[in-house]
């Protein structure tokens, strides 16, 4: 099963960011590069998300993204 950042959308995350209670899960998003549980600490997904944007959508992990990877379709997907 895989997840998506509340940040980016990237829908690839191995695991939960957070738990059915809301605890972070302290993993980092290989294309966004947000800590859950730390950089959204004191800023919303939405400031963080605009950051990203502004920073020119890069990706952030050296392993790449994945094949066909395309942020603006990306973003299209969040649901806000």
């Amino acid at each position: 099963m895989s997840f998506a950042c509340p940040v980016c959308g990237f829908p690839g995350l191995e695991g939960a960011p957070y738990d059915k209670h809301g605890c972070a899960s302290f993993d980092i998003c290989p294309c966004c590069g947000i800590e859950f549980g730390y950089d959204d600490a004191t800023t919303s997904h939405l400031e963080l998300r605009m950051r990203w944007i502004a920073g020119g959508k890069r990706w952030w992990s050296d392993r790449g993204p994945p094949r066909g990877w395309d942020a603006d379709r990306q973003l299209a997907q969040i649901g806000e």
